[in-house]
């Protein structure tokens, strides 16, 4: 006859089948949430870079047509965000990048903001 296998055994190695099971469940998903992460970071990356190229945009047209532009700190995105809605030149700057300005529009409104910046106030 056989060899009887006590209850104590089982339940053992069943719990050690268990464990192996989870670990080799836990690592799969570790490894696959680290590559994410990594892809996660380069795409932050490329997007940061381009967010940079975008705001050089603003500033050299800032520096064409001669607006003073004080732009915040670039760590700062609430900060950057609001300036991007108050500031009246970056709402024009905006409105024909955006093609809801014409290029005659856009001098028109950037030549009239420059003339407001420039006068003396009371005049």
């Amino acid at each position: 006859m056989g060899e009887v296998i006590s209850y104590t055994d089982l339940v053992r190695q069943h719990q050690i089948s268990l464990l192996e099971h989870k670990r080799r469940e836990y690592r799969e998903r570790e490894d696959y949430l680290g590559r994410l992460r990594r892809l996660l970071f380069q795409i932050e990356g490329q997007m940061r870079q381009a967010e940079m190229l975008q705001l050089q945009v603003f500033r050299d047209l800032a520096e064409d047509f001669k607006i003073p532009i004080a732009f915040p700190d670039l760590g700062d995105r609430v900060a950057l965000q609001e300036f991007f809605l108050n500031d009246p030149a970056m709402l024009i700057f905006k409105e024909f990048l955006a093609e809801r300005l014409s290029a005659p529009d856009c001098l028109e409104k950037l030549a009239e903001l420059r003339q407001k910046i420039t006068e003396p106030p009371g005049a």
